[in-house]
This record gives C-alpha cells, structure tokens and sequence, in this order.
C-alpha cells in the first residue's frame, strides 16, 4: 500500500460504492516537526498523545472498515451525518423562535452553540489530524474535513442535542406521558449513536475524537443546567452588568481563540456561533433594559391555537417573511461592514502610530484598498446552504506524519511561527519518503496519474472578523426577538 500523501486524504463524496476517490487537502498532516516549532510546549505535548493514539489505531481502523462498509450501510451514515452538523443545527433552531417557543430554542442556543465554540476552541488548540488517508477512506458530503480531528464536533452536537430534548421530554411527561418519553429517549438515543459511530465508519474521526466530542457535549449540556436560572435570573433584571458584561466577554472569547498551525475554518464557525448568542442575549435584555420595553412578544404560543388552515398558511408566511428579513440583513450588514470597517482600522492604525492585531492568516487592512466580494465565506446556516461537495486539492510536498514517528524536541515552546531552518530540515528530512499518487484514485485501488497542484489560500481580510460579529449578531438578535415581535404585530393587525 503507497503512503498516504502529505496534507492530503481520499475521499468519497457518493455512498455509491463504484465511486471515483479524491485527494483533497486537510489540516493538521505536516510533519511532527513543524507542529512542535509552532505550538507551545503543553500544546504540542497534547497533540503528540494524541497523534500517538491515532497511529495505534490508524491500522486497525482501515482493517475494520474494509469489513464492515456495504452499499447500504454508506448510504445511512452518510446521511445521518447531516443531522451533527452545524447546518442542520443552525436551519432548525430558527423554526423555534418563529413558531413560539423561545424559551426552548434560547436553551437549545446555549447548550449547543457552548459546544460548538468549545469543540473549536480545541480543534485550533491541538491541531491534530484526522484520521489518516490511506489507508482509511473518508466518506463525506460536507466541508467539515477541512478542520482538524480532536475532538469531534458532529459527537458533541447530537450528544448535547439529544440531551437536551431528552430533558424536555421529561419535563413533559405529565403530558405526553412516560411511554411517550421512554420511546423518544429510544429515538434519540438511537439518533446520537448513529451520528457518533458513524464519524468512525466514515473514516472521518478516530475514537479519541467521537469521545472527547461526546464528553464535552455532556459537560456543556450539564453546565447549562446548573447555571440556566441564575443566568435567566440576571437577564430578568435588566441591569446593565448585561451588557457590560456580555459584551467585552464574548469579544474577548473572539480575541483570544487559540491560532492554528495551519488555515482551518473553526474560528470562523466560533465567530458565528458566539455572535449569535450574543444577539440573542442582546435582543432579550433590550425590553427587560428599557432601551425599547415594547419590543417582547407578549403571547409566543398564540400559533398553536389557531384553526390547523391557519396555521399552515401563517406557518408558511412566518417562514418566508422571516428567513426573508434575516436574508436581507446578513446582505445589508455584510457590504456595509466590509466598506466601512477597513478605512476604519486604516485610521486607527495612523492615529496610534501602530500596526492592529491582526491573525494568523488574515491581512491587515493597512495592506490592502478593497475587500472582495468572494472574500467572506458564508458560515452553514439556514442563510446559506452549501451543496455539501467541495473540489479536491492537492497536497504540499511534505510527508505524512503516519511515516514520521520520530519527532525532534521543541526549540523554544512559546508558540512562535516555525522558522525558515527548522521547514527547510522537515521538508529535506522527509522529502526522500515521498511517494505521491498524483490524481484520483478508484475504488479497486487503481491510480490515474496526474500532475499535482499546488493549493493555493484564498486571502482573508481582518475586517471580515468584525463584520461576521456584526452579520450574525443581528442574525441572533432579529431571529430571537425582532422578528417575532414583528409576527405578533402583523398577525394581531390582521387576524385580530
């Protein structure tokens, strides 16, 4: 079996078995060496145990899979793997808030989107890979791959998921009754399982990553639990310790998201999560606060007691009226954002006399005039749905990290940028290993040779971390209280 290639996997974007594979490019496969020059020395410790463990069980894993893959089982794993994904998350947790049960979808907010910022917040911590491709094949229709492996953020959305409306299942009981609560805890477990065990046949995450993530959408579902009323009670007062508070502490959360080795989109995912629920937050103090006392829906459940025509006309004009709303902002706010935000930070970079924070990856705004159109990439949202493929990448001309198992000590561990010498050894070190296939590869094994080539980054400006607070902070804020305030009035007006 020819090594895997460096920064690169084979992936199946089809459950059709007779599929043609791709090499694409992943994060977190350069060599040990560089990771260790980069990292911090506790950092780099954690991601050595951890790409320990993943050598151990990178052979066993591609063994058990060429056993137990069929045609059938791809296509139910490869399916079920939507309902872990930040899309599916973000697409119904609005449907929530438009159909009366805020109270519900501000918790299910909360928990999930705590462990979605956690997940990413370790993903660009450890910066370990996934799996490695060969010999274990990905099956995926999404572009989640392109982030690391520890933990897996897919284990931590359905387990905090499930979880969650485990708990509000309970709480029903008396209701719907035991029976009624046994079988939905049934369906969701079931759903949680599927999801979870189905990261480890598609190739996508190794054991350690499905446990972390499970782990950590326990601990965020559970914290969540112990803090929720004496949170609920600090926003009910009105104080403006929330916003004092809450601001600066998200924006801060922002600020100091660990910089990866290498150029994942977990930041971005953190962005968009942490800034909805700051709008969200927002949006609930604005009444309580008397910035704007009028703006509160004063009976959410109203829907549920019209006649059932009723409710699937106005059900469908909630839908469109409010998506419609949110569409419109994230368009408005993003082109005026993205004008208005370079020459800003160009100010005051001239005024301080100094160069302004700007992260690994991203380009100053003192070094460049516009901001292209393309340049702000879309989180998975309701907003915007991606068509869950991707085109394959080429990898760099360094070794996997499967075939490097010899590692040199960290040369400073304070998290500095690997220097010209120490990439130049890794890269002569590695470079007599190296055996690239060149092309797609299909599934009887066989090669198509092509010329590789080389990935190249799309740029990324500073002023699109701002304008995504700013994007999906009024997404937060219109979608949890803006645009059910805005039912309530039209419906009242027009149906009395």
């Amino acid at each position: 079996m020819p090594p895997p290639a460096s920064e690169s996997a084979l992936f199946q974007h089809t459950p059709d078995l007779s599929a043609t594979l791709k090499r694409e490019w992943e994060p977190g496969c350069q060599p040990d060496e560089v990771y260790e020059e980069y990292l911090p020395t506790w950092r780099a410790w954690m991601r050595n145990k951890l790409v320990d463990r993943l050598r151990r069980e990178n052979v066993w894993m591609a063994e058990w899979q060429k056993r137990v893959r069929t045609e059938r089982r791809d296509k139910f794993f490869y399916y079920s793997a939507v309902f872990g994904t930040h899309t599916f998350f973000m697409m119904f947790l609005p449907i929530l808030f438009f159909f009366g049960r805020p109270w519900e979808a501000r918790g299910l907010l909360y928990v999930v989107g705590t462990g979605i910022y956690v997940s990413s917040y370790v993903k660009d911590l450890v910066c370990t890979p996934r799996p490695y491709s060969p010999p274990v094949i990905r099956l995926s229709m999404s572009t989640h791959h392109h982030e690391y492996g520890f933990p897996s953020s897919h284990s931590t959305n359905s387990t905090s998921i499930a979880l969650f409306f485990g708990q509000w299942l309970f709480n029903l009981r008396h209701d719907v009754g035991y029976l009624s609560v046994v079988v939905g805890w049934i369906l969701l477990a079931i759903y949680a399982a599927s999801v979870i065990g189905g990261r480890v046949y598609t190739g996508m995450h190794s054991t350690a990553d499905i446990i972390g993530g499970s782990i950590m959408g326990i601990v965020c579902w559970i914290f969540w639990i112990v803090v929720r009323e004496p949170f609920d009670r600090w926003i009910m007062t009105g104080s403006w310790t929330v916003p004092a508070v809450i601001v600066p502490f998200v924006l801060g959360l922002i600020h100091f998201h660990p910089e990866p080795m290498d150029d994942c989109p977990c930041f971005e995912d953190a962005i968009a999560v942490l800034s909805v629920i700051l709008g969200c937050i927002l949006v609930e103090w604005v009444p309580l606060g008397g910035v704007a006392p009028w703006l509160q829906a004063t009976d959410p459940g109203a829907f549920y007691r019209y006649h059932i025509i009723r409710q699937v006309l106005v059900g469908i004009a909630r839908l469109v009226l409010g998506l419609g709303i949110m569409f419109a902002w994230r368009l408005i706010a993003k082109a005026t954002l993205l004008r208005v935000l370079p020459p800003t930070f160009r100010a005051f970079s001239h005024i301080l006399h100094t160069q302004l924070p700007t992260r690994r990856f991203y380009t100053a705004a003192t070094d460049y005039k516009n901001v292209p159109r393309q340049a702000f990439r879309p989180i998975p949202s309701v907003l915007d749905l991606q068509s869950g493929t991707s085109s394959p990448a080429a990898s760099s001309p360094t070794h996997s990290p499967l075939l490097t198992p010899q590692r040199v000590p960290s040369m400073n561990g304070k998290g500095r940028s690997p220097s010209p010498m120490a990439l130049s050894q890794a890269n002569l070190r590695l470079r007599a290993l190296r055996r690239e296939s060149g092309g797609a590869v299909a599934s009887n094994g066989e090669v198509r040779q092509k010329p590789l080539k080389v990935r190249t980054m799309a740029l990324k400006y500073d002023a699109e971390v701002l304008t995504k607070v700013g994007v999906y902070g009024g997404i937060g804020f219109m979608a949890c209280g803006v645009i059910p305030y805005l039912f309530e009035m039209i419906e009242q007006s027009i149906l009395g």
